[in-house]
């Protein structure tokens, strides 16, 4: 049992870069480096991540979480929210007092922000120890859904560099129906996915320029068994025939690739679609979604239509 006197809870800066960093790539298994980590940490249009340090005497960073500032949208209701991330302890310090402490210190701060609801990543290991300890709630579930062996394709999808200002326009059309999302505007997306170091994503899009039909943004990844995937990080169409073309283009994105996958919360509206295109998935790919209320906030996945991607986490992906 670590002791939790030799422990001092502060706000992380931007200066404990380096021992945080240090810390994550000696718990994850993906790694990140430095610029990465000030990318997602400092960068946010929203502010920055609420950054929670628990120092030791030998160590400036033996423990650490934060939280992204995000806005939800809970049945037309936008709600003041938090994206959970990079929760990582020394092993010295892995025990039920150490954790206790940090996340409680943290919650508390974030609960005195006015912040109404967490939400985290998925993690099946850990979602006994959140929901025991510190009173995260399940909140609706996802399912990865995946196509083997993508082929190339013909498409008339246009690769992007950038978000213009009507996106705003198209994304409030294609998210009006929506009874749980993400708020997500230009400013937001060029952070999230043009803006990061090294340029990791690839956007397509459909539609004339000033009127667009849909879009997808893709990421490749390779396993350190040297499994090759491509994860679909985003996605939204209006119509059967623009998501068509956006298959064709991820697939083909994808050639070489064992797998191209997503996340599909659930009331996903495109899983019919998936489905026909020859997506699957399994009772192993099935996951609870997490969400830690604050104020008396109660959080109820909505019943109808709903998104939740990739790109609304973490750098992970």
């Amino acid at each position: 049992m670590s002791d939790l006197r030799k422990l001092r809870l502060r706000q992380g800066v931007r200066e404990d870069t380096p021992a945080i960093v240090a810390r994550l790539n000696d718990t994850f298994r993906t790694p990140i480096d430095g610029p990465t980590w000030e990318w997602y940490a400092f960068g946010n249009p929203n502010g920055p991540s609420r950054i929670y340090v628990a120092e030791s005497h030998e160590d400036p960073v033996a423990g650490v979480v934060a939280f992204s500032p995000i806005f939800l949208r809970i049945e037309n209701n936008r709600v003041c929210s938090d994206y959970a991330h990079h929760l990582a302890l020394k092993p010295a310090y892995r025990d039920t007092f150490s954790y206790l402490a940090l996340m409680q210190y943290a919650l508390k701060a974030e609960a005195a922000l006015g912040v109404k609801v967490a939400i985290g990543p998925p993690n099946r290991t850990a979602y006994p120890i959140h929901k025991k300890l510190t009173k995260w709630v399940e909140f609706g579930s996802l399912q990865r859904m995946r196509k083997l062996s993508p082929l190339v394709g013909e498409h008339d999808c246009r690769q992007r560099s950038s978000f213009p200002e009507s996106f705003d326009m198209f994304y409030e059309r294609v998210s009006r129906g929506l009874a749980f999302c993400l708020e997500k505007n230009a400013t937001w997306m060029n952070w999230r996915f043009c803006g990061r170091p090294e340029s990791p994503y690839t956007v397509y899009t459909t539609g004339p320029e000033d009127a667009w039909t849909g879009y997808i943004i893709l990421k490749r990844w390779q396993e350190e068994s040297g499994y090759r995937k491509a994860h679909i990080m985003d996605l939204h169409a209006v119509d059967e025939a623009a998501f068509r073309d956006l298959m064709k283009a991820a697939e083909s994105y994808a050639d070489g690739y064992g797998e191209v996958n997503l996340w599909a919360v659930q009331g996903y509206p495109y899983r019919r679609w998936l489905e026909a295109w020859g997506f699957t998935t399994t009772p192993a790919d099935h996951q609870p979604l997490l969400a830690r209320p604050f104020n008396a906030f109660m959080p109820v996945f909505p019943e109808g239509d709903c998104c939740l991607s990739y790109g609304d986490g973490d750098s992970q992906y």
